[in-house]
């Protein structure tokens, strides 16, 4: 009997322990603390943008790549949420059949692409090229996200 309630004692230690949630500070020390790259997109007053399409918001990106439901998770797992693909590339039109649209606000930040919250039909969402500036729609499954990470705001 003592062997069993140890044993569940010890199983409710390590499931609350998976569960825990940290919030991080809002700063790039507080995303770099929990092993992400911290990213200001381009402002209004920067060279080729206007305040429709840079807004200058911070974001944290996942330093390894992951599929999009685990990019989620990540967000949730440090207190944030995975980015609003309108506030990582606004001013862009969204369409599930439309790829490769330019995303001016984080063009040059980074060398990945990084997944949004918007989900699409047929198990697909929206992810950015931090790069060269792509916004592209493609499977959230694991074997297509090969390259793109967790984008929190």
């Amino acid at each position: 009997m003592k062997k069993n309630i140890f044993v569940l004692a010890l199983s409710l230690t390590f499931a609350t322990a998976a569960h825990a949630e940290t919030t991080i500070e809002w700063t790039q020390a507080g995303c770099q603390s929990v092993g992400g790259t911290w990213i200001t997109a381009h402002s209004a007053s920067d060279e080729g943008c206007d305040a429709a399409h840079c807004n200058g918001l911070n974001f944290c990106k996942s330093t390894a790549y992951m599929n999009w439901f685990s990019a989620l998770i990540w967000c949730k797992s440090i207190g944030r949420n995975l980015a609003d693909a309108n506030h990582v590339c606004p001013g862009v039109p969204l369409a599930e059949n439309s790829n490769a649209r330019a995303c001016l606000n984080v063009t040059g930040t980074s060398q990945n692409w990084g997944w949004t919250t918007l989900p699409g039909a047929d198990n697909k969402a929206f992810h950015v090229n931090l790069n060269s500036g792509p916004m592209g729609f493609t499977s959230r499954s694991e074997e297509s996200s090969k390259g793109s990470y967790a984008l929190c705001e």
